[in-house]
């Protein structure tokens, strides 16, 4: 009976885990707007939102946790837009920063993860 008990706990812990709101899907839908919102060419526009909507909002999550530091929100927007492959002048126009900038910020976070390939679109 105890072991029952204790599955059913279990997988209400689960059950609950996945309908809680994942801060990187409210990030992906806040990079969407911004997106939908800007200059951008229309094409690369429909493109970027599509990539963002086909994102994997888990394998993104588990990989923040494989990093030798702290991965801060706008670490985590910026690595969003890493992995669908958004131009670099694209990132600088949609945060208003330099494109060298951009670059920087690309090789502060691989260092954030050392030798680890968790994302692989970093390197």
């Amino acid at each position: 009976m105890k072991q029952k008990v204790l599955s059913n706990k279990s997988e209400l812990k689960h059950i609950k885990q996945e309908q809680e709101p994942k801060p990187t899907k409210a990030m992906i839908e806040k990079i969407m707007n911004r997106v939908s919102e800007s200059h951008i060419e229309t094409t690369k526009t429909n493109a970027y939102n599509l990539r963002l909507s086909n994102l994997n909002v888990d394998m993104l999550e588990k990989g923040y946790f494989t990093a030798n530091e702290k991965i801060s929100n706008k670490d985590m927007m910026y690595i969003v837009c890493f992995a669908i492959d958004m131009e670099v002048k694209d990132i600088s126009y949609l945060f208003n920063v330099e494109p060298a900038s951009i670059r920087s910020v690309r090789y502060r976070i691989k260092k954030k993860f050392g030798d680890k390939n968790t994302f692989k679109f970093l390197i």
